[in-house]
């Protein structure tokens, strides 16, 4: 579309960022360390003494072949997985099971996922946490405003929300100016193209300005030309703030510039750690 072709340019994002507020959450050094974490279902192991750290500032990708272990992976950093209690792992300075609550760990982190677009599309947001509820709220997920979905990211929350703050309507005009999608600040999540659904999830994830933002295979359903587009913004992005990132994909033609980092892992170990080579 002529929006979309708009954004072909993405220094026109660049004045924007200096009416975002400044993330206060510079009081950590490492947002992840593993040391020789593993995982077991069972009589099966999924991950087998992984090693790795993410420094504060740091943009990794993070690569394997379906069943290597990833998701677990993500799992634990997102505070999703038991077993994180019974290993030696560090999520922004802490170590699991030191007195910290999930919400804590997930307040500082933001997160897209193509399971988690699905999730708005379909409509299982908060309100359809409760069986049978849906059948006295005619207005599911599926019309929640474009506006409404950035918002959710404050909380966490997938669906609608309380009423919220100044302070955060005011960023959420911030992030539609900077991904310049300001035609859709009134419109539907679900009648918004595949590719700026895309985009207002990352925004939804970045309207908190995270300390760690996870990116599970954010450009899968892409094509070529909305890919190099969303990892051009997302360059634009990590220029101007010290976010750390996690990306995880299958393709590295795909993976961002900004990224300098790789952890591949193979059948639940770590084949490769260490800095990203990019191919010529």
């Amino acid at each position: 579309s002529p929006k979309e072709e708009q954004m072909d340019s993405p220094e026109v994002m660049e004045s924007y960022f200096a009416t975002l507020p400044v993330a206060d959450d510079a009081g950590f050094e490492l947002a992840v360390r593993m040391n020789k974490v593993t995982v077991v279902h069972g009589e099966r192991e999924i991950l087998k003494n992984i090693d790795w750290t993410v420094r504060k500032g740091e943009r990794w990708a993070l690569m394997g072949p379906n069943g290597a272990g990833k998701t677990t992976l993500l799992s634990l950093i997102t505070a999703d997985n038991p077993q994180g209690y019974v290993n030696d792992l560090t999520l922004f300075d802490r170590r699991r099971g030191s007195g910290e609550s999930i919400w804590d760990i997930k307040q500082r982190i933001g997160y897209v996922s193509p399971e988690l677009h699905l999730y708005f599309l379909r409509g299982k947001g908060i309100f359809n946490t409760i069986p049978g509820l849906e059948k006295s709220l005619p207005t599911g997920g599926s019309l929640l405003r474009c506006d409404e979905v950035i918002t959710s990211g404050f909380n966490e929350q997938v669906g609608f929300s309380a009423s919220h703050s100044d302070f955060q309507k005011k960023a959420v005009r911030t992030w539609f100016s900077i991904l310049q999608l300001e035609h859709l600040a009134d419109s539907i999540f679900a009648e918004a193209s595949l590719s700026e659904q895309r985009l207002l999830l990352l925004a939804r994830a970045l309207v908190k300005l995270p300390a760690l933002l996870i990116l599970d295979e954010p450009c899968q359903g892409l094509d070529a030309h909305q890919t190099r587009r969303f990892t051009a913004i997302l360059d634009v992005i990590c220029r101007h703030l010290d976010t750390t990132i996690i990306y995880v994909t299958h393709y590295q033609e795909e993976i961002p510039q900004s990224v300098t980092q790789l952890v591949q892992l193979e059948n639940g170990q770590v084949k490769y750690c260490g800095a990203y080579h990019r191919e010529r």
